[in-house]
């Protein structure tokens, strides 16, 4: 809000208000609620649903409906079985929305009766009596959730700095509610629910404790913003910090500075309640056990046409599969962006909503676990993804068992039947899988024949590239030819733009020797010369080894080994100032945003596909291999690159379907 203050004047927005009077497009029982903030004195917050089964949004939704606006600077939302409490700070208003009609339920106001000045957060903690933090207010405020009747307050007997005595979200354990007092304080407070009352509070190193979540196992975790510059004087020195706090105890347990932030400090808990996100310009994710700061973001903030960074607003994580959600308020005054994505990291979608997106709330139903949803009905591709994997041979990669703050991606000890179902059962919902260093690959099956279309697109691949970090995969397609169902006939490369260059070794054979001890790098060497390792990198994952329990070993003089074959693309990426470039080649490669990651309406509206063409397939002589149809993909790690920050270069999957017209 301080931000905002000083942009009075009403803001364009290319998202308007759907028309008062309309009815929405259906209920909101299986959605997502996102709350738009709106500027600061312009009355113009909105609210948007989002239906992650279809896809759809709707913007304006509470005006439709209810034949009024939302009011000025929507605050937060927060739902409880069926009610959706909204928060509008400047209004003065606590809204109660019904979240399957969108229709008012009830409403508290700011008055002489209450308390009530700008009200913040809203915590429900039974079903008659719900809290209410305030951003002035000496008090915590108490109503009857059920039917909105005012019902008390409790003191918090904080000093008001500089006209502020703010307090702000709410978290529980046992009989205890933690609340943050953000504007020009350092406190969290202690509230006995059982007595209404404060009864202890937590003193904090760093001003203004912005955000909280509690974990699993009991502990609170806080992030600062660590104070502003005003004319009045300093509130401390704008260095964010994260705690890790026992919420027994009451003792602060860890304390992590954070970089200065450029944009809205914030954290969220996963569905599990195991990994936290947390919001500074960019995304950082890590484990509640984890004793060091993750190097490098989760999710990088997207970027202008001038490279500046996006203003990521806010950041909220489905509770009932994991999804994350990010708010983008691109400038505070055109229409916000919501990006949402997979657990694993991949984009899923992007839509625009109202100015300045800062809070979601996710109904009971607003789930796509079940793989069907996952796959739209609309979407023709989710009835051609591959059958069956028939191979899952990575190469050595800090990311192919899973990030250390997600768990095992595969088990211990797995065997390869069990590893390519794991790959197989992440196809279906979209969800990461990674080939590891240069030579890793996998194999995929179609249950039919995919024929040739003689120079249009036949295969879609799904990855993660960015133009600052692409990762190519090598394709290679293979016919059934004698018929038994295996992918044991010859293997064709689809020809990308590198093929038959400099930049393209054919013939290419790398061998990785597998570690004697714990917590090793991994060597390798080449048949052209070349050696190297694959770095251990705890910081994004704590297994002892990088080498998978079923992937086979060869004997050799310097010990057990394991040789890949097929081709090599040049390694162009570079590392300067603690940041690795991966550019893309021109096209033709999985994983690399190159020309055939075209924006397909149809089928992807997150431009996270490649397209590919059989015509491309070249035989071992270079020539057209003119084939009519294929029945198997293999997807291989092309390069040999590797970076302080990053790791090794490994190819990234999320699936493989037929390009069907």
């Amino acid at each position: 809000m301080l931000l905002l203050a000083s942009m009075l004047i009403a803001a364009c927005s290319d998202i308007e208000d759907t028309p008062a009077g309309g009815t929405p497009m259906g209920s909101a029982d299986d959605g997502v609620f996102v709350l738009c903030e709106g500027n600061f004195n312009a009355g113009n917050a909105s609210l948007s649903y989002y239906n992650p089964a279809t896809k759809n949004v709707e913007n304006g939704v509470f005006r439709r409906v209810n034949d009024r606006k939302l009011g000025d600077t929507g605050q937060s939302i927060t739902i409880y079985g069926t009610t959706a409490f909204i928060a509008m700070e400047n209004s003065g208003i606590i809204w109660g929305v019904d979240t399957e009609t969108f229709k008012v339920k009830g409403q508290l106001t700011a008055s002489a009766e209450t308390k009530i000045i700008n009200p913040r957060y809203v915590y429900k903690v039974s079903d008659t009596k719900a809290y209410v933090t305030d951003l002035y207010a000496h008090y915590i405020n108490i109503f009857n959730p059920q039917t909105f009747q005012y019902s008390g307050s409790i003191s918090v007997d904080e000093v008001a700095n500089l006209g502020y005595c703010s307090t702000e979200e709410m978290v529980q354990y046992g009989k205890y509610v933690f609340v943050n007092c953000w504007s020009y304080s350092n406190k969290i407070l202690v509230i006995d629910t059982e007595k209404d009352k404060v009864d202890g509070r937590i003193e904090l190193s760093s001003w203004q404790p912005k955000s909280m979540k509690i974990d699993k196992k009991g502990k609170l975790w806080v992030v600062t913003d660590g104070g502003y510059e005003s004319s009045e004087g300093s509130f401390g020195d704008n260095l964010p910090h994260l705690y890790r706090i026992d919420a027994q105890s009451r003792v602060v347990e860890k304390d992590w500075v954070l970089n200065t932030d450029e944009a809205n400090v914030q954290i969220a808990m996963n569905n599990t309640s195991d990994t936290l996100y947390i919001l500074n310009n960019d995304i950082y994710r890590m484990g509640i056990d984890d004793t060091d700061m993750p190097m490098l973001p989760f999710i990088y903030a997207p970027l202008d046409d001038n490279g500046v960074r996006h203003k990521l607003y806010g950041i909220g994580v489905n509770p009932h599969n994991g999804d994350v959600y990010v708010a983008d308020a691109v400038d505070y005054r055109q229409s916000g962006v919501v990006y949402r994505y997979s657990s694993a990291g991949g984009l899923i979608d992007n839509f625009r909503v109202g100015i300045t997106p800062n809070h979601f709330a996710f109904s009971d139903k607003a789930s796509s676990t079940d793989i069907k949803e996952e796959e739209p009905e609309e979407d023709v591709l989710s009835s051609r993804l591959v059958s069956k994997i028939f191979e899952y041979m990575p190469a050595p990669g800090h990311q192919v068992n899973g990030y250390s703050v997600t768990g095992d991606f595969i088990r211990d000890g797995a065997t390869m039947e069990e590893a390519c179902d794991s790959v197989m059962s992440h196809f279906k919902r979209r969800w990461m899988v990674s080939l590891g260093a240069q030579g890793g690959y996998l194999v995929a099956g179609f249950d039919h024949d995919v024929k040739n279309s003689n120079g249009d697109y036949d295969i879609v691949i799904q990855g993660n590239p960015y133009s600052y970090q692409s990762e190519p995969g090598i394709v290679w397609v293979m016919k059934d030819e004698n018929g038994d169902g295996l992918p044991n006939d010859t293997w064709y490369e689809l020809a990308g733009s590198e093929y038959g260059t400099e930049n393209e070794t054919l013939d290419y054979e790398i061998t990785y020797y597998k570690p004697a001890t714990p917590q090793s790098d991994i060597r390798w060497k080449d048949n052209m010369g070349g050696e190297g390792v694959v770095p251990y990198m705890s910081a994004w994952n704590k297994h002892d080894f990088y080498w998978q329990d079923w992937v086979p070993t060869e004997d050799s003089p310097e010990g057990p080994c394991h040789t890949y074959y097929g081709s090599r693309l040049k390694d162009t990426h570079t590392y300067e100032n603690n940041y690795t470039d991966e550019p893309p080649f021109a096209w033709g490669y999985a994983d690399n945003l190159g020309s055939d990651y075209f924006k397909n309406e149809k089928f992807d509206k997150s431009r996270a596909k490649g397209y590919y063409k059989i015509s491309n397939a070249v035989t071992r002589e270079g020539k057209p291999a003119n084939l009519d149809y294929i029945n198997f993909v293999k997807v291989q790690t092309g390069q040999t690159g590797c970076s302080p920050n990053l790791g090794e270069i490994s190819t990234e999957v999320y699936g493989i379907w037929e390009y069907v017209r």
